[in-house]
């Protein structure tokens, strides 16, 4: 039997989430080794985290104590980053992207259109780990019933929560498979760069 990707990609990545780490630990590593260009205070962690100050300050400190995690002194703040020469820094990057960090704003975001997408997808820098703090988040969406409107008043509260611009492409699969054909160069090189599945799977672009 068939397993359906679109409960593949969403419910089992969220139960995962919760199996390898509490809340409060999803919230903290989803900001810190999500987005590990930037560099967070502790007031805006336990802000963004929406959790008990000290739930979030006991978290910070673990990490910080086993080097998963820098921490640089401004004044009277301190400022928390996730440490990219800690030896597991690409495994909780890869974690984090695919579950708490980034991924599961926007995936939870087009839960509303879930039934009516065939495919969902981020690419470009983000996809890569190649972006920075100011790069924007890209979606392509493949879909024969939602359009690009649809599609960007979606992931405006996955915008939000990112602090970052989301970029939504929007195609219908005939017209996916149609430039692929045909050489496009924007699909082509989308098709085979990596790519972080919201919905769907690498099965369901062709």
């Amino acid at each position: 039997m068939r397993v359906n990707p679109r409960v593949a990609g969403g419910e089992k990545r969220a139960s995962l989430a919760d199996a390898l780490f509490t809340t409060t630990q999803q919230r903290v590593l989803g900001y810190l080794f999500g987005q590990p260009e930037r560099s967070f205070f502790a007031t805006e962690l336990i802000k963004l985290a929406g959790g008990g100050s000290g739930g979030v300050q006991r978290e910070l400190a673990r990490l910080a104590g086993s080097g998963l995690v820098t921490v640089t002194r401004v004044g009277t703040q301190k400022h928390y980053q996730a440490n990219p020469k800690a030896p597991i820094f690409g495994e909780l990057c890869a974690i984090a992207q695919k579950t708490v960090g980034l991924a599961e704003p926007l995936r939870e975001a087009l839960a509303p259109l879930a039934e009516r997408i065939k495919a969902a997808f981020v690419f470009g820098s983000v996809a890569k780990r190649k972006d920075t703090a100011t790069s924007d988040v890209d979606v392509l969406v493949l879909s024969d019933s939602v359009d690009y409107a649809d599609v960007f008043d979606a992931l405006q509260p996955a915008e939000v929560k990112l602090g970052r611009t989301v970029n939504p492409t929007v195609y219908t699969p005939v017209n996916w498979r149609k430039k692929q054909k045909e050489g496009n160069a924007f699909v082509v090189k989308v098709a085979a760069q990596p790519k972080v599945f919201l919905i769907g799977t690498e099965d369901d672009l062709a």
